[in-house]
């Protein structure tokens, strides 16, 4: 891959150990398959071309950027293997950024956090777009609602539109950094699969993975006992998806769909003497939540 991408960018170098200086006209990116760095000028690379790289490697950003030796080690540990930052019988959970510019004003951010999280917060950016929020386990944990204020916020005072995924406490141990490569990955394919969606968690981020592991077979029995009996109404899928989402909440769905509680209740009767499926029941909503995935993602 390195020859081809050498093909695109005559600049390019790879490097073999973690690079001591950076040039501010040089792009520098991480590959840990081979764990190597590659070097790239700048004035080569095109937005779209930037956003691919970015996807396949970890973008290294100048030193001055990671403004403390407590960044630098937690950048060392997460990407590459260096030793815990922490006692290893702490633990603590990552709160992962995505920025929708690439050009995004670390001070701004920086200013954001401050005031909502106080110290309570270890902010690390990764590249233009990404940063890590680093949160200890203590007695008082943010919560869905206080990230949800918190990106709105940075929407409406900074104009910066992101999206977050919100992981798991674990033991700051050399199990670590897989278990936080994984979040990246489900964070990655969440936001590829779920457009309307701000921020995410391994909750509902599961249904997702679940439909991509899912068996052909299987898929083809959704497809066959739901999809073409409804003929892929995207309305009566949309509605049987929020129901699901929204814990069975009829009040909470309609108002989401911007319509009278009878128009749900019509169109949840519907669905089920179509598909003959009791989308009020737990078993039933969860064959036809799966089955409005599959549609979404075809």
């Amino acid at each position: 891959m390195t020859n081809n991408l050498m093909t695109l960018f005559p600049s390019l170098q790879v490097l073999s150990e973690y690079p001591t200086e950076l040039n501010g006209d040089d792009y520098t990116f991480h590959n840990p398959l081979s764990n190597t760095w590659i070097s790239i000028r700048k004035t080569e690379v095109t937005n779209r071309e930037y956003g691919l790289l970015s996807s396949i490697y970890t973008e290294i950003k100048s030193r001055t950027a990671v403004n403390d030796l407590t960044s630098t080690k937690w950048l060392n540990f997460l990407e590459f293997a260096g030793p815990s930052p922490l006692n290893e019988e702490e633990s603590v959970r990552l709160i992962q950024l995505y920025f929708k510019e690439n050009n995004i004003n670390e001070a701004d951010i920086t200013e954001a956090c401050r005031a909502f999280f106080g110290d309570s917060m270890q902010l690390l950016f990764i590249s233009s777009q990404s940063a890590y929020l680093i949160e200890k386990q203590t007695t008082y944990l943010c919560t869905v609602e206080d990230f949800s204020s918190f990106i709105a916020a940075l929407e409406s005072d900074f104009y910066s539109k992101a999206r977050l995924y919100i992981g798991k406490f674990q033991p700051v141990n050399s199990h670590f950094p897989q278990h936080f490569s994984t979040e990246k990955d489900w964070f990655l394919n969440s936001m590829e699969r779920h457009r309307a969606e701000r921020i995410f968690t391994m909750e509902n981020s599961f249904p997702f993975h679940l439909i991509q592991e899912m068996s052909e077979d299987m898929k083809h029995v959704l497809v066959k006992e739901i999809l073409i009996p409804i003929d892929y109404d995207l309305e009566l899928l949309q509605t049987v998806q929020l129901f699901f989402e929204n814990g069975f909440n009829a009040s909470i769905t309609a108002k989401k769909l911007h319509i009278h509680r009878n128009t749900l209740q019509y169109r949840l009767a519907k669905f089920h003497n179509i598909t003959g499926i009791p989308v009020r029941q737990f078993d039933g909503a969860l064959v036809a939540y799966c089955a409005s995935l599959i549609a979404e993602k075809h």
